[in-house]
């Protein structure tokens, strides 16, 4: 279960790097998270270590303490990521070493919220590409006339998908009757509802990350 994983999460160096995430309020420990994870997207730059000594003296902690944080708090971002942990999940594992009420919430809550780009994060640097979604166009197409007086108008849809990969843009051309297009959503929605089931999760435990970057889909 997604619980057992969770448990697994943190453990004594996790607990010596993050005790102090008690002592800030919500939105201090949430600004930790985003920061967490944008180093996680990012990767080391030259402004790293200017963001972390910036991020010390804001809190007035040495800058080690909050470097070692900032790196816990990526490995809890990019698990929760990768196990498709919810809020509750992160709650109790925090809770297993000393982090808890509102600062746990915070942290939990802003790493699920990063979870969609986490994944991406990820599989990213696990080397697997996959292209992104820009944006999505359609037409409802039907002959009106024909040689026949009793041709039937058989509508359609002509749907145009545009992906980005590698900074270069791809159109994709879809031709479908009505019924195919329901088809298709209804796939969207039904791998939507397993991705919440407790066997995803699983699987994307064993395979270390899963087949993809999550699915979007809208009626």
């Amino acid at each position: 279960s997604s619980m057992a994983g969770a448990a697994n999460l943190v453990n004594e160096t996790h607990k010596k790097h993050l005790w102090w995430l008690n002592k800030l309020g919500a939105d201090q420990c949430s600004a930790m998270v985003s920061l967490a994870a944008e180093m996680l997207h990012q990767g080391a730059t030259p402004d790293t270590d200017k963001q972390i000594a910036s991020a010390a003296n804001k809190l007035g902690m040495e800058v080690e303490d909050v470097s070692n944080a900032l790196a816990a708090l990526s490995h809890l971002s990019s698990e929760t990521a990768r196990q498709s942990l919810a809020e509750q999940d992160l709650i109790q594992a925090l809770s297993g070493i000393g982090v808890s009420g509102d600062s746990a919430a915070s942290i939990a809550q802003a790493c699920v919220e990063s979870k969609d780009r986490a994944r991406l994060d990820v599989l990213r640097g696990a080397g697997v590409r996959f292209p992104q979604y820009k944006s999505a166009d359609w037409r409802l197409e039907c002959t009106v006339g024909g040689r026949s007086l009793r041709s039937v108008a058989e509508p359609g849809y002509l749907v145009q998908v545009v992906t980005e990969e590698g900074g270069v843009c791809q159109t994709h051309t879809i031709q479908s009757e009505y019924s195919g297009l329901q088809n298709v959503l209804s796939s969207l929605k039904a791998a939507l509802h397993e991705e919440k089931g407790g066997h995803y999760r699983k699987v994307v435990r064993m395979t270390g990350g899963g087949s993809g970057g999550g699915v979007g889909a809208r009626s």
